[in-house]
């Protein structure tokens, strides 16, 4: 039997985290599967990243890597081309014979069968978060992904829900598939405390670690900070993340509500750091705090869940259907009760890590990921015998 040859057209770089880490962890899950079933598959991986660097993420878990100027030459034209010269053979036009190509946005007459991928639909809840042109440009991607694809993968149940109200003729071709974080059990080697020591942390801290853009509400955990300290509470919440280059008034707001509350000290803001001392913070604070007003499926929570952290988490829809073991929510925006659950874990939960939690997420982890490898393939080959 032939391989089935499916190709991940990868996003990469810290512009949409969450994206980028979609792409590597789906990759991960598919190497994840147990011989016989991995062998039955060609994974190849096309990606514009750096030199070196797409190689260096994908190349463990793909049998093929193509990086940086071979981007179009793998993949993006070949559907452009197909429209205007139907007449060639798809052979001409798709030369590596991809048998599926995820996630992509191209015409019917694509030389290959190709999926969307949806993660959500913030724009309609949160409008006025976006402006005009990136509305009108996810309503054109979506609109051809309802239009075209062989199957509109969305990232949960919430989100496909939307998708089959908005595109109803298409709805038939909808599948959810969550994701899972995965964890390097190498990440787990290193003392977190180290980290801690690099960035100048105290023993007890909570983190946040989105990335800072408007919905992701981190003035929400600011004013939590703010009323712990009316109450005599001087709790420290430590913010990972990349800036929005495309809004950085959000960053700015948040850095003139930390100095007017007189918060400098206790929410320190670390920027985009590497993903090893993103997960060693996780590992070693008191709980992860999750205020977004939106997600597709979180990124963090599935973290959290990978490493067995407390996680505060906003009371949006996607949050509840992800449902992760030692969870707490509070109302979204809602800082007076978050300030209530950060006072009752800053006076309950230790410092991590926990190596016997650790450990049983681990093998947890280990069998999700397989089952999200299992769910892909599942969803290519129910594609492609259609």
């Amino acid at each position: 039997m032939d391989k089935i040859h499916i190709c991940l057209k990868s996003i990469f770089g810290d512009s949409w985290l969450g994206g980028s880490l979609y792409m590597q962890n789906l990759a991960r899950a598919v190497a994840s599967l147990p011989r016989e079933e991995r062998e039955a598959i060609l994974l190849s991986v096309v990606v514009r990243a750096k030199k070196g660097e797409g190689e260096r993420v994908f190349g463990p878990f793909a049998d093929t890597v193509y990086a940086n100027g071979l981007w179009k030459l793998a993949l993006s034209e070949v559907a452009k081309q197909a429209a205007r010269v139907s007449f060639m053979r798809g052979k001409l036009l798709n030369p590596r014979q991809y048998d599926f190509v995820y996630p992509e946005v191209a015409g019917a007459a694509a030389p290959y069968i190709w999926g969307g991928w949806i993660p959500d639909f913030q724009y309609r809840y949160l409008p006025q978060m976006f402006t005009h042109t990136q509305i009108d440009r996810f309503e054109r991607a979506y609109s051809s992904v309802a239009r075209n694809a062989a199957v509109v993968i969305l990232s949960s149940k919430s989100a496909e829900q939307d998708f089959q109200r908005f595109y109803p003729h298409a709805a038939s071709r909808s599948a959810v598939m969550t994701f899972v974080s995965p964890i390097d059990p190498e990440w787990l080697r290193p003392d977190p405390t180290e980290a801690q020591a690099k960035y100048g942390l105290p023993d007890r801290f909570f983190l946040v670690s989105n990335q800072f853009w408007k919905h992701k509400d981190h003035l929400t955990v600011i004013e939590a900070v703010g009323r712990l300290k009316e109450r005599g509470t001087e709790c420290v919440v430590a913010c990972t993340g990349s800036v929005d280059e495309k809004d950085v008034s959000y960053f700015q707001k948040i850095g003139d509500k930390i100095k007017s509350m007189g918060l400098e000290r206790r929410i320190p803001i670390l920027g985009f750091i590497p993903r090893i001392d993103q997960i060693q913070l996780m590992r070693r604070s008191l709980a992860v705090i999750q205020p977004s007003l939106f997600e597709g499926w979180s990124t963090v929570v599935e973290d959290a869940r990978s490493l067995s952290k407390p996680i505060l988490l906003s009371d949006f829809p996607v949050h509840i259907e992800q449902d992760p073991p030692d969870a707490f929510y509070f109302p979204r925006g809602d800082y007076g009760k978050l300030a209530d659950l950060m006072a009752k874990a800053w006076d309950t939960y230790e410092p991590g890590p926990d190596p016997e939690r650790e450990a049983r997420a681990q093998t947890a982890n280990g069998e999700r990921l397989v089952d999200y490898g299992r769910r892909f393939l599942s969803i290519v080959r129910r594609v492609l015998s259609r």
